[in-house]
């Protein structure tokens, strides 16, 4: 793993096998982590947001999710690096449940789809280790019964859909209590898994293009995805004055 950094926010150059290295060794010594899964927008999130950025720098690892951050390192500095969205991570962490018995809690979404998720991945994975689920319609400021819900089935990974920066800001805050080894916020995943939202055809993830279906089956996102105009900005900016954007 080397970590990165595209417009001052960090990533790092991590592949699947190093993701389940790392992973089963937080786990084996039960110390409570955070992964972030980082696109384009996570970044100007970041930029925007200083306690954002620095729960970024301390995650346990920092996971290029986006075809913008993949494709603005290689412009920036041909650097070439995995692209792992989240939709992906679930049914990695489900294996990697099977393979080693590691106990997975789904944190998000509405009742009927984090049920339905939970239903589709136990059916990929007749042999996952799914030790609970809720929904995330609660109140993050006072969430004392999901946290001791989660602490009693003492996951070893923990998915977060929350959305983002929330998820990982609640993350941040609830570690040391919610003491699992592996969270991450995955952001609308379980709408995908759950059969809620069609995925992306493979000929718009080969391109890079998943956030544009993703805005022809939700047209609220156009003014959310207009942040993808002022990153790719700041990558040609950045290309042409040397790093100081």
């Amino acid at each position: 793993m080397r970590k990165l950094s595209i417009l001052g926010v960090r990533v790092d150059n991590v592949s699947l096998e190093e993701i389940k290295n790392i992973s089963l060794r937080l786990i084996a010594e039960r110390r409570p982590s955070i992964f972030v899964s980082l696109g384009s927008l996570t970044v100007m999130l970041a930029r925007k947001d200083p306690s954002y950025k620095e729960l970024i720098d301390e995650a346990a690892l920092v996971i290029c999710d986006g075809a913008g951050v993949a494709g603005g390192l290689r412009y920036l500095v041909k650097e070439e690096i995995p692209r792992i969205p989240g939709v992906d991570l679930i049914p990695f962490f489900a294996k990697l449940s099977e393979e080693r018995g590691c106990k997975i809690f789904l944190l998000g979404a509405k009742e009927e789809v984090i049920t339905n998720a939970a239903v589709s991945i136990k059916k990929s994975f007749p042999n996952i280790n799914i030790c609970g689920y809720l929904n995330g319609y609660f109140d993050i400021i006072h969430c004392s019964a999901v946290i001791s819900t989660i602490k009693r089935t003492a996951p070893d990974i923990l998915l977060v859909g929350l959305g983002q920066p929330g998820q990982e800001k609640w993350l941040r805050d609830n570690l040391a209590e919610l003491a699992v080894p592996v969270s991450i916020g995955i952001g609308g995943s379980f709408d995908v898994i759950s059969g809620k939202l069609s995925r992306a055809p493979l000929v718009f993830r080969k391109l890079g293009l998943e956030w544009l279906f993703r805005m022809l089956l939700e047209p609220w996102r156009v003014r959310r995805n207009l942040a993808l105009v002022g990153f790719f900005s700041l990558i040609i900016k950045n290309k042409f004055m040397g790093g100081k954007e």
